[in-house]
């Protein structure tokens, strides 16, 4: 099964890789090191090791990642075999209670690493767009609780989840720009950005908070 930003038609060399999702029948989980050489060969051409999963251990992981499934139902192409994707049913109360967990560790995680590289042009970029790249899932988990539209691409969705949080949407273009690597700023642009961007990602995990 593919997945990912190459479904949404998002894909890009710099910032996205070509995921697979491969499920196996559990006595050949056991022998993965046969599948050693052909996923070395795919990283030298941008594709990742696969994701491989047993049916039984999809199914009993939707209360412990039901972010992730929603994401991969949304977004994935059975290229061979049979869809095991499309009957899962995510409980909401679940994607609720995962996306409070993962909003307050990325903005922990955002608090952290600013004092941690904010110094450093070059990581603070780095640490800014891997954290944009994070946001994806959780903002299509938000607008499912809220029965919203959820858009597929990113400016779109950004935008739409910014309307229905009351976040401030100026906060949305320079920072999808840093992340398509159209701009490049200095440090001192950097930091605007990234407290504008705290500001904001935090007022979003308070709205979550009085769901």
């Amino acid at each position: 099964i593919l997945y990912g930003s190459v479904v949404r038609s998002e894909y890009s060399g710099q910032n996205s890789d070509i995921n697979f999702l491969i499920i196996l029948k559990p006595e050949a989980m056991k022998k993965l090191r046969a599948a050693i050489p052909f996923t070395e060969k795919w990283r030298q051409h941008g594709v990742v090791a696969p994701l491989v999963l047993t049916r039984d251990f999809l199914r009993a992981s939707l209360d412990s990642f039901p972010i992730e499934i929603l994401s991969l139902q949304r977004h994935h192409r059975a290229l061979f075999g049979e869809d095991v994707l499309q009957d899962l049913s995510p409980s909401p109360q679940h994607v609720r209670l995962q996306l409070e967990r993962e909003i307050k560790g990325k903005l922990v995680h955002l608090w952290k690493g600013f004092l941690s590289v904010g110094a450093e042009r070059n990581a603070l970029h780095d640490l800014l767009v891997r954290s944009i790249s994070d946001l994806y899932a959780l903002f299509e988990a938000f607008l499912f609780l809220k029965n919203e539209e959820i858009p597929v691409k990113r400016k779109e969705l950004f935008q739409q989840v910014a309307r229905v949080a009351n976040l401030d949407e100026s906060f949305i273009a320079p920072l999808l720009r840093l992340h398509e690597h159209e701009s490049r700023p200095y440090r001192e642009e950097l930091w605007r950005l990234t407290e504008d961007y705290l500001v904001q990602i935090e007022k979003f995990s308070d709205y979550i908070d009085r769901m």
